[in-house]
């Protein structure tokens, strides 16, 4: 006689590896340490940005220099210079966006102080051979 046919049992692996509670804390250690890492790199992007920023908002600065030079010298000093005689007299050598964000303050015979805003930031120099500074609140009052 023969037996019957009988079925040959399937392996179910998801119910034959029993859930680990090491296993558990693995899966959540990794996560943490995942996370972690995504926010220092998010704080380093960050950083690297306002760097970014700042060293282009000082460059607006220097590139005005030569601007600011030839009013002190056509005009015998900066008495009178603001924003829109730099435009007026200069405006073919200032890029729009500088234009817009620039602001003349102070202006004597023989100081200054040009500002110009670059996103959050703020570029200055304070006379002709000061030095450039960059902050989060305006710097020329």
């Amino acid at each position: 006689m023969t037996e019957a046919a009988h079925a040959i049992p399937t392996a179910r692996y998801w119910r034959s590896t029993p859930f680990s509670p090491i296993s558990a804390v693995e899966t959540a250690a990794i996560c943490v340490v995942a996370m972690i890492f995504a926010g220092v790199m998010v704080m380093h992007a960050r950083a690297a940005m306002e760097s970014a920023q700042a060293s282009a908002a000082a460059a607006e600065i220097r590139m005005l220099n030569p601007i600011v030079g030839a009013y002190g010298l056509e005009n015998s000093g900066y008495t009178g210079m603001t924003s829109a005689a730099l435009k007026r007299e200069y405006g073919a050598r200032l890029d729009s966006t500088v234009v817009r964000t620039l602001k003349v303050t102070g202006a004597t015979a023989s100081s200054f102080c040009v500002q110009i805003r670059d996103g959050s930031l703020y570029a200055a120099q304070q006379g002709p051979s000061g030095a450039i500074e960059t902050s989060r609140s305006p710097i020329c009052r």
